[in-house]
């Protein structure tokens, strides 16, 4: 199983998350991907990659959000197959935690993040 190139593909993530990088986001999700998570009042959210690349452009980077280091932690990897995989990671986001389960797919020989579950508590 490519565990390495999952890794890559993850820290790719948590650098663009940090930096607030829209196209380093664009380049670890696939166009089909959809970002999810419950809402306060328990409704459904449900983000196209094209509107977190948007969310992630208009939000400042970990520098400039002091007081907040940076943090990222992968949790675990898990494959289903040679093309498939789960990753549960921890990431900080200015003064939230983020865990985040994102879903992985070999397309084309590259791993690419195709769906991303996710929850936030206060940092």
């Amino acid at each position: 199983m490519d565990i390495d190139g999952i890794k890559k593909v993850i820290q790719a993530y948590f650098d663009a998350v940090y930096a607030s990088d829209e196209a380093g986001i664009a380049e670890v999700f696939d166009d089909a991907a959809h970002l999810y998570k419950q809402a306060e009042d328990g409704s459904l959210i449900d983000w196209d990659k094209k509107f977190f690349v948007d969310l992630v452009k208009k939000s400042p980077s970990g520098s400039e959000s002091p007081g907040f280091p940076r943090f990222d932690e992968i949790l675990s990897i898990d494959f289903v197959g040679e093309n498939t995989a789960v990753a549960r990671v921890k990431v900080r986001v200015a003064d939230t935690l983020f865990t985040d389960i994102l879903c992985f797919l070999r397309i084309d020989g590259r791993w690419r993040i195709i769906s991303k579950v996710f929850a936030g508590v206060p940092a």
